[in-house]
């Protein structure tokens, strides 16, 4: 199955506005432009604002008194198409207005004439701009004036006015709040633009000839403008000058908004749907609050510190690099307010870490505030009205949340429809093609099943979820369709664990006739991002029509503390399946397995402590660098209804430990069979592969040790090399194991540090009195430094320990 265009990626599932699809089928990360003109794109802009009408409008041009079908011209970043008012039509008529499709606080407005050889500029115009609010009872907006031009322009063709903030404002608030803008011409020269010689007047353009006027000198010298017909009833002596001109042709190429950037919260929150929890009235609160109309403003209700209630959250949907949050507000805005932001970390007691930006007050009722910080990522907005004179006449309007930044989305999550088969397969590889520069990095992860569970959802008229019953009373004219929802059933795998690189081999189990894959995108860079191409999953027929695994025991484990475990497989054989030869144990944790022995039977023979012994016995056994367990048996096995049972010894450092297992057939390499949990035997119950220990009085990092103490790097063989032992507890996905050496000033010597796919588990590094050069370090005493991050920035992930090193 290969996905590698526009159209496959576009039914994957991924917040709104977090992905970009090319024309070449390749996804990347949505890039957060700043400093944009916000006229290129009013178009795509489609709002409605309940306070003025229920009409469902679009931004670009929202009205031409002349015209009106060049319009949108001007916001086609084309220097070379444009926009010319009528001549035919008066020119109290000559005017455009644009509406931009949402508020922003522009800070620059250019206008773009035509070149010289296309046309001409406008005479005299002005430029006029609306926040959006209406006012009478005619619903008339307010404008301010952007620029004026009062005397005749012949030859500029580019206007740039800076725009100055038109109401009270903080120090350093710049800009203005803008919706619409508006050109009216005031003045032109009509058929007298420029004046030509008869001979250019002959090669013009019909529509482009203008007036020819006529003169009469006077017995004084003087010439005065007359009609044609009595200029030529005039002697030769009495006839003056034949002037010739082009008509004038205004022409309005580009008209362009400059603001801080996108506002990223309209762009994401545009597509957010009524939760199931939520009333109306608070999604239509939250609706006024995001639509990014300045024009639609309610009341916030005051924060409720005890029970935490009453605040406004945002969610982008992922994490964006940002710097900067505005707060639009009309008339009445709150007295006292707080901003706090998350990047969705949660600290170590399961809590979401917020940055809060402070309390802030508002006595001058400015109307338009900002609060700046340095560019971090940020996906969660929390916005309280604090609590100030507790009086009626306390304001608390708010019109707009509104956050900019730039850069590349952090964190871009896609998951694929459910891939139907129809049977059941065995998934060999994943592959991909992407590009991934440094400080970015692609993710795939896949899960399998076998059963999709429908679930019918009911809506009532206002698009809230309702109870069937409810539905069932609504008139039958009147109920919206009924949403069938798709979900994994019960049967489904976890998501695995992360695959290394393009080509690896199917983590989850397999045969089965679902999959799913999940893409995530991840930079921690702002200006840097990964960007795939295509993705191909592969499958073949099974080796086996499907083959079984439970362990035993499964709960209260001790973490780090060795135990023996017993799994059991129980292969199923169908027609023409090709067997296996070749299975693999592995654990999750990144520790040793130790085999105990092999055996093969029914339950009634292996409940007996009987059956065929395999290990010690015709199986060859091998430990591998990851400490999996490899068992080759000399002939492959085709059919049967045996058991396999596997009695090990080993430790478990996770809070659920997987133990995973795989079949091979060596004559067909890459094809991969994992064992399913489920019923293999009648000896125990688990029907799991997954073993739970108590971890919650557990350190995440712990039995930190260097052996010897002292050594003596001199090469004569004995206690040439530090042994740097440690234990990590509950940690999964891959992460840096920091492993560094200093000296007694601080300055670190050596950097054993390593990358780990499993970081739980027991691991040690060596050092051999060197330093980063190659050479023996002096003697005497150095910290060794034992550290690794979280996601949850969770403590006891550092220790220290001291070494000697003595010649």
């Amino acid at each position: 199955m290969l996905i590698d265009r526009a159209e496959d990626w576009s039914v994957w599932d991924s917040p709104p506005g977090v992905q970009v699809m090319g024309l070449d089928g390749a996804v990347e990360p949505r890039f957060l432009r700043s400093d944009i003109n916000v006229s290129l794109d009013a178009e795509r802009f489609v709002y409605v604002n309940p306070f003025v009408s229920n009409d469902t409008l679009r931004g670009g041009v929202y009205e031409a008194g002349s015209n009106v079908f060049d319009g949108s011209l001007v916001l086609d970043g084309d220097g070379q198409t444009y926009w010319e008012p009528q001549r035919d039509t008066a020119i109290d008529n000559w005017f455009i207005e644009v509406d931009l499709g949402r508020a922003v606080v522009a800070h620059r407005v250019v206008l773009r004439f035509v070149d010289e050889e296309l046309g001409d500029p406008f005479l005299k115009f002005r430029v006029v701009a609306s926040d959006g609010q209406r006012f009478g009872e005619e619903q008339r907006r307010r404008f301010y004036r952007v620029g004026l031009e009062t005397q005749p322009n012949k030859d500029q063709r580019e206007y740039a006015f800076d725009i100055v903030p038109q109401r009270p404002v903080g120090e350093g608030i710049a800009g203005e709040i803008m919706q619409y803008l508006r050109i009216d011409v005031l003045d032109t020269d009509g058929p007298r633009a420029v004046e030509v010689s008869s001979d250019e007047y002959d090669l013009l353009p019909e529509e482009d000839r203008g007036a020819i006027d006529f003169f009469r000198v006077t017995p004084a010298g003087r010439q005065i403008l007359i009609g044609e017909d009595t200029w030529k009833a005039l002697s030769e002596d009495e006839r003056g000058a034949v002037r010739y001109y082009r008509y004038e042709r205004p022409r309005l190429a580009e008209v362009e908004v400059y603001s801080l950037g996108e506002n990223i919260v309209q762009l994401t929150q545009s597509e957010r749907e009524l939760g199931a929890g939520e009333s109306g009235f608070e999604f239509l609160f939250f609706r006024i609050y995001t639509d990014g109309l300045y024009s639609s403003a309610f009341p916030m209700r005051v924060y409720d510190p005890v029970t935490d209630e009453n605040q406004l959250v945002l969610d982008l949907g992922a994490k964006y690099w940002l710097n900067r949050i505005k707060l639009l507000m009309p008339e009445g805005p709150p007295p006292a307010y707080q901003l706090r932001i998350s990047d969705g970390a949660f600290s170590a007691n399961g809590e979401q870490v917020w940055t809060s930006l402070g309390e802030r007050q508002n006595l001058s009722g400015y109307q338009h505030v900002e609060e700046m910080f340095s560019t971090r990522e940020v996906r969660y907005i929390e916005l309280r009205r604090l609590e100030f004179s507790n009086t009626s006449e306390e304001g608390g309007e708010l019109s707009e949340v509104q956050a900019f930044g730039e850069g590349y989305v952090s964190e871009v999550s896609m998951v694929s429809p459910f891939i139907r088969l129809n049977r059941p397969r065995l998934f060999t590889t994943v592959e991909w093609d992407a590009d991934v520069p440094p400080g970015t990095r692609i993710e795939v992860r896949t899960r399998s099943g076998e059963q999709i569970e429908e679930i019918p959802h009911y809506f009532a008229t206002t698009g809230r979820e309702i109870s069937r019953e409810l539905w069932e009373l609504l008139p039958e004219s009147r109920r919206p369709p009924v949403v069938v929802e798709e979900r994994a059933g019960t049967d489904w795998s976890n998501w695995s664990e992360i695959y290394e690189g393009s080509g690896i081999n199917f983590k989850s189990p397999s045969p089965r006739g679902y999959a799913q894959i999940e893409v995530r995108l991840v930079s921690r860079e702002p200006l840097r991002a990964a960007r795939i191409r295509s993705l191909q999953l592969n499958f073949e027929p099974p080796l086996v029509d499907n083959v079984l695994g439970e362990i035993w025991p499964i709960w209260e484990v001790e973490p780090g503390v060795e135990r023996e475990f017993t799994l059991y497989l129980r292969p199923q054989f169908a027609l023409g399946n090709p067997g296996f030869d070749l299975l693999r144990l592995r654990s999750s944790s990144d520790v040793p397995i130790e085999l105990i022995s092999v055996r093969s039977g029914t339950d009634a023979v292996l409940r007996l402590g009987r059956g065929q012994t395999l290990w010690p016995g015709v199986l060859e056994d091998a430990l591998e660098e990851d400490g999996s367990v490899v068992l080759s048996f000399p002939r492959p096995v085709l059919g049967g209804n045996q058991i396999y049972e596997l009695k090990f010894k080993t430790k478990v450092f996770l809070q659920s430990t997987v133990f995973s297992a795989e079949l091979e057939r060596q004559t067909r390499p890459g094809r991969i069979q994992r064992v399913s949990g489920g019923d293999a035997s009648a000896l125990v119950s688990s029907q799991t592969l997954v073993v739970v220990s108590d971890l919650e009085e557990t350190q995440l990092l712990r039995d930190v040790r260097v052996e010897p103490r002292a050594f003596t790097p001199n090469g004569d063989g004995i206690n040439d090399r530090a042994r740097i032992e440690l234990s990590i507890y509950h940690v999964e996905g891959e992460k840096l194991v920091d492993v560094s050496l200093f000296d007694l000033s601080g300055r670190r010597v050596r950097d054993l540090s390593a990358r780990r796919l499993r970081p739980s588990g027991e691991h040690a590094f060596l050092w051999d009195g060197r330093n980063e050069d190659g050479i023996f370090v002096p003697p005497g005493i150095y910290a060794v430094r034992v550290r690794f991050s979280t996601d949850s920035a969770a403590d006891g992930t550092q220790v220290m320990r001291l070494v000697h090193v003595v010649y």
